[in-house]
């Protein structure tokens, strides 16, 4: 029940963060996001993981802190920033020696060939994806700094995963006409299957 409250109110996030940015109410995008942390705070109580969880309710208790100073409106930068450089560390630490790159572990887990020219493919296919979130990160923080908080959170919250979409979109025709014949279903099935991958399943084999 908790995960998939959390879940929910993690998706619709960008959404509401967009509304709320729009209706200069940043206060309300930071209660907002501390509500999320105290659910993830309680859910990781309930599952006798400690540490996190109080963790978690000092997060809670800073931003609730936080909302007396009037410097609060400037933590609502952070999420969206930190997440696309979370990806982008994600991305290109897997590029490592003794790694295997991301996408090739999504691969193992669809069960998708595995030949060296699909080696060889995932492993730019990651590059590429690292190259692009360093840019989305980038371009986010210079938006932040250099521009309005509205144009910031028109291309963080909306333009931004729209770009995702795009990427992900061009990328499976691609690789179906690449891969003419070795790529099974269509690209909402494809999605479907990438969504059931829990991230704890994606370990490192080397």
């Amino acid at each position: 029940m908790l995960s998939k409250l959390s879940i929910t109110l993690m998706v619709i996030y960008p959404a509401v963060a967009f509304i709320t940015l729009m209706l200069d109410q940043p206060n309300m995008l930071i209660g907002y996001l501390m509500l999320i942390l105290f659910i993830l705070a309680i859910k990781k109580c309930h599952d006798q993981h400690w540490l996190s969880g109080i963790a978690l309710f000092s997060v809670v208790a800073l931003l609730t802190y936080s909302l007396s100073k009037t410097e609060a409106q400037y933590l609502v930068y952070l999420p969206p920033i930190l997440i696309l450089f979370s990806l982008f560390i994600l991305f290109s630490q897997s590029l490592q020696a003794k790694q295997t790159p991301l996408i090739t572990r999504y691969a193992i887990m669809l069960g998708d060939p595995l030949e060296d020219k699909h080696l060889n493919y995932n492993r730019k296919l990651t590059g590429i994806w690292s190259a692009f979130f360093l840019f989305m990160t980038i371009t986010s923080t210079l938006l932040a700094i250099y521009s309005s908080i509205e144009i910031w959170s028109l291309f963080t919250h909306l333009i931004s995963y729209l770009l995702i979409t795009i990427f992900f979109i061009i990328e499976f025709i691609y690789r179906k006409k690449h891969f003419a014949g070795e790529i099974q279903g269509g690209f909402f099935q494809f999605i479907r299957r990438i969504i059931k991958i829990r991230p704890h399943n994606l370990k490192n084999d080397n």
